[in-house]
């Protein structure tokens, strides 16, 4: 008894120890990580990719986050929607059509370009093109199993031809207060050399919604070759459809914006005329659109010198002078042009998250992220500066682009893209948010 209670009473300091030590590391590891690090609890190394087995390039093109922190990630290869869905720890979800991927079939060509929740059930935009130049809207609705919503157009599938000419593409989708589901995209209406900002918005069984524009459909010209790329819904519902406008002096376009009331029309208290548009100089490009908890809304993108663009506006759609001095900002990822702002998220304090991909390095191109405080400025808490590349391999093994982001419920930020060697290959990454 007496060897055992020596024994017993040299252990318990040992274990003490042990146990202290143990509980150091994890704090100090804790302790370590800090904003804009991958998340080393998703996946491993905070990288996750999938292959769907389809020819040519591809990769999700968009990203949602479920109520239950899942994700939800949409592209294209071939002909066919592709829809993935993951776990919190970043594999593929089983209780999704069975192993968390799900293809649909539309015509020739098809592909996801943007999915937004509506309750529980997936709603996918994407265009189905009877050939490269004959194209229609088209919309997908998942029921929380991957099986098609056959309360939506009876099929859970829904095309719309949008001008005569036969080339409509959608690039955004939002969800109004009320359910209803508006997509945005381009056009031909007027002639082949020709595009306009096109608008469709349906109602929660997948019809038209006629009290929109009459029909269900709008269509906004800029100018010669238009085109929405993005949508966001403000709190009273208006719609901010976001893209680009070409002009004489700087081809191929300015960032431009249209706002609608609830009935379709252009909201003429937004700009004087409904209309607005930003020069960032010869070759610049709009890519995506988000409005904060105070109305301003966020447009990224690209500027003429091949850097990530952003640029805020005040609910009037004036450039917020409050935010880089003159509603402008720009950020290079230090190897020279070829950057760009894919996607761009809000956190709650404030912050603006960008994503997209820079080129140049050993690593050829990577998914890219920035991060700037409300002002404008990057935010240095955020991988030292502001800025983070990241690499599914070395530059011959393929072309990394992040195209989407969403946060989730803990700050944690998740961009998807293209990502490894191969085709149709969908890239995930997740970051700390801090």
């Amino acid at each position: 008894m007496r060897r055992k209670l020596l024994s017993h009473l040299t252990l318990k300091p040992l274990r003490v120890a042990v146990v202290a030590a143990i509980a150091s590391l994890v704090f100090s590891t804790a302790a370590m990580a800090a904003a804009g690090d991958l998340d080393p609890t998703f996946s491993g190394d905070g990288k996750q990719i999938s292959n769907f087995g389809r020819s040519g390039p591809s990769g999700a093109e968009a990203v949602v986050r479920q109520a239950d922190g899942k994700i939800v990630a949409v592209g294209g290869a071939d002909n066919n929607f592709l829809v993935a869905r993951y776990n919190l720890d970043g594999s593929l979800d089983s209780s999704f059509s069975g192993d968390g991927r799900r293809q649909t079939n539309f015509a020739f060509l098809d592909r996801a370009t943007d999915v937004a929740l509506q309750g529980n059930k997936i709603v996918v935009v994407g265009y189905g093109c009877a050939n490269t130049q004959t194209c229609n809207f088209a919309l997908a609705r998942y029921n929380p199993d991957g099986s098609l919503d056959p309360n939506f157009s009876g099929d859970g599938k829904q095309t719309t031809a949008i001008g005569s000419f036969g080339d409509a593409r959608p690039f955004g989708v939002a969800l109004q207060s009320d359910g209803k589901i508006v997509a945005v995209g381009s056009t031909n209406i007027q002639g082949i050399n020709t595009r306009d900002f096109a608008l469709a918005r349906y109602n929660l069984n997948g019809s038209l919604d006629t009290s929109f524009s009459g029909d269900g459909l709008q269509t906004t010209d800029f100018g010669d070759f238009d085109g929405a790329v993005g949508v966001a819904i403000q709190a009273d519902d208006k719609i901010v459809a976001f893209g680009n406008h070409p002009d004489d002096t700087h081809p191929p376009g300015d960032f431009a914006l249209a706002r609608y009331n609830l009935n379709g029309s252009l909201d003429t208290s937004f700009s004087g005329d409904g209309l607005q548009t930003t020069d960032f100089g010869v070759g610049a490009s709009g890519t995506e659109v988000a409005i904060q908890g105070d109305g301003k809304i966020v447009a990224v993108g690209q500027n003429g010198d091949g850097d990530f663009a952003l640029a805020r506006y005040i609910p009037d759609g004036s450039l917020d002078t409050s935010f880089s001095g003159d509603g402008l900002q720009t950020t290079d990822f230090l190897f020279g042009s070829g950057d760009l702002a894919s996607d761009v998220a809000i956190q709650a304090n404030g912050r603006i998250v960008a994503v997209g991909f820079a080129t140049g390095g050993a690593t050829g191109s990577d998914f890219a992220l920035a991060r700037y405080n409300p002002d404008g400025s990057l935010d240095t808490t955020f991988s030292g500066d502001g800025r983070k590349r990241t690499s599914f391999g070395t530059s011959s093994d393929g072309f990394d682009v992040a195209l989407g982001v969403a946060l989730q419920g803990d700050g944690r930020i998740v961009a998807v893209g293209t990502g490894g060697a191969g085709d149709g290959r969908f890239g995930l990454a997740r970051y700390l948010g801090g």
